[in-house]
């Protein structure tokens, strides 16, 4: 995963995109590559690869969805097992066997 997102981060000329093109960006990190999974990615580390100040986005993302970054990969996080529960039925996919 972290190649597609250095890759991808890596593509245009961070000083040219603006914020609402590094949000777009993020949303496709985000539905396309699950990074908020790997806890190597933090928000804040997202922010730096996509060359973003990450007040900026944070501001964007409580503009838009009433969350800071950090506060979005934590919801995300939280509820990726609830939905692998209900798409596959496992309930302990996140859990020791």
């Amino acid at each position: 995963m972290m190649e597609n997102v250095c890759t991808i981060a890596l593509q245009n000329d961070t000083d040219m995109r603006t914020i609402e093109e590094n949000y777009r960006l993020l949303g496709q990190l985000v539905d396309r590559e699950n990074i908020f999974l790997d806890p190597y990615f933090s928000f804040g580390r997202v922010c730096r690869l996509l060359g973003a100040e990450r007040s900026g986005m944070d501001g964007l993302l409580i503009r838009e969805l009433g969350l800071d970054g950090d506060g979005l990969f934590s919801a995300l996080r939280a509820g990726f097992p609830a939905h692998i529960e209900a798409k596959y039925g496992l309930k302990c996919f996140f859990q020791e066997l």
